[in-house]
């Protein structure tokens, strides 16, 4: 169905054959619309994360979330998988680098993500040119876990947003003379994994967490709670709505 409206799409269904009937096990999915907008209208940026679905058969939504030039998030690629490991991100991963082209091995693509589980190892493997962020909001929860001294959240934020290296340095200073163990914690961090004067400059984009991707999370709401076939329906028809929405919005600029 998806490759007939939508011609160069890709809708890869993976199933468990030695049962019969055979049970679903994952599912990838790029609508062609959005690979297009992608890679002919977004910023080099890819937001990646897992969500827990809600309804009865469990599973983990799986997303790669871009910027457009509004820096509003624009879906690219999702599906659905059994759990989240490194296993099932490669999997994913391989799957989004074939739908993108070679488009994501020739240009200085920024990952951004929490890091989370099995994902690292994924992209070092597959994207081993692409810098990989680490959301500064989940590290920050980390970082205040250990010192919970009030003002280090203002300074944290302070280091992480420095516009070059001497304000940076300057920060850190800060920290430093408030809490050495604090600033040992940060200083541990590559810098250019978090912190938005390493930034590749060729990416051109301030975001230094995954709040766009958390905001598809939340655009994506209730629909997980829906049985998987019901859900990436209403997920499809949501993309396509959006992709009108702001192609209207667009037309009107003078």
């Amino acid at each position: 169905m998806i490759s007939t409206t939508n011609p160069g799409s890709m809708a890869i269904i993976h199933s468990d054959a030695s049962k019969q009937p055979p049970n679903f096990k994952r599912i990838f999915i790029c609508l062609a619309a959005s690979r297009n907008g992608f890679l002919e209208g977004c910023r080099p940026v890819l937001g990646l994360d897992g969500c827990h679905l809600k309804g009865p058969y469990g599973g983990v939504l799986l997303a790669a979330i871009s910027l457009d030039a509004n820096l509003q998030f624009f879906p690219v690629a999702y599906g659905i998988v059994e759990i989240e490991d490194s296993h099932t991100w490669h999997w994913f991963l391989e799957l989004l680098i074939e739908a993108a082209g070679r488009d994501l091995h020739h240009k200085p693509w920024c990952i951004i993500s929490d890091r989370q589980k099995g994902l690292v190892q994924a992209v070092q493997t597959l994207l081993p040119t692409s810098s990989h962020m680490m959301c500064c909001h989940h590290i920050l929860q980390n970082f205040q876990t250990h010192f919970k001294q009030t003002g280090l959240r203002d300074l944290f934020w302070e280091v992480a947003r420095a516009a070059n290296v001497f304000e940076y340095e300057a920060a850190m200073c800060k920290i430093k003379e408030e809490n050495q163990s604090a600033w040992q914690y940060l200083s541990l961090l590559e810098a250019r994994n978090w912190a938005f004067h390493a930034m590749d400059p060729r990416v051109k984009c301030d975001h230094i967490t995954s709040n766009f991707v958390e905001s598809f999370n939340a655009w994506v709401g209730e629909e997980r709670f829906k049985p998987p076939i019901t859900m990436l329906e209403h997920i499809r028809s949501k993309i396509m709505a959006l992709i009108f929405t702001r192609q209207q919005i667009a037309a009107r600029w003078e």
